[in-house]
């Protein structure tokens, strides 16, 4: 009895009962909206610690800088190195592994021609070699000038990794003249 009675309904009176009814409406755009809003909220995220990684590989540079112009001489490598943990520190909580940093004294002669003093590395980042000429933006040249470069690279690996790349690195750079006007001497690795 159950049979006849359903086949006797129109062909497509269930498809439009279906398109009629309200009472699963909320579930059904919940269920088309909900992977929209994932990407949006792990999208946010991604992007929000990026840029956290970003400004905190800055103030690392930043730091190292400020402590090697604060110096007058910087006595040896375990000096330097305390230097670049003090800028890696502030990385937390983000690894300092992937950091390199380069640090260059960089001392300028009468006619403002820029060459490499000494210079330090961290992590194996590139050490420029004692003596080479260095590009140094017009407006910092000065004659018989002395500048710090300092130079870092993050390679930056998001936690999720759904919508930003596998890895991004990031880069700073910074020129900062000594706090007591002089040059200040240092080890060399290259």
């Amino acid at each position: 009895m159950l049979n006849t009675a359903l086949s006797a309904r129109p062909p497509f009176a269930s498809v439009r009962r279906f398109a009629r009814a309200e009472s699963g409406m909320a579930a059904l755009e919940f269920a088309l909206i909900l992977p929209v809003m994932l990407v949006l909220y792990v999208g946010g995220v991604e992007v929000t610690e990026g840029l956290s990684a970003k400004r905190k590989v800055s103030h690392a540079a930043s730091a190292i800088s400020d402590l090697v112009a604060q110096d007058t001489a910087i006595a040896n490598t375990a000096e330097m190195q305390d230097i670049f943990e003090a800028g890696s520190a502030i990385l937390t909580p983000f690894s300092d592994t992937p950091l390199k940093v380069t640090v260059t004294a960089i001392t300028m002669d009468a006619n403002k021609k820029a060459t490499v003093s000494w210079a330090q590395t961290l992590h194996g980042a590139t050490c420029p070699a004692k003596g080479t000429a260095v590009a140094v933006p017009a407006a910092l040249q000065a004659a018989n000038g002395f500048l710090v470069l300092v130079k870092a690279e993050y390679a930056y690996k998001p936690m999720i990794g759904y919508v930003l790349p596998k890895s991004i690195t990031i880069h700073d750079q910074l020129y900062q003249a000594p706090r007591s006007g002089k040059a200040i001497t240092g080890p060399s690795c290259g």
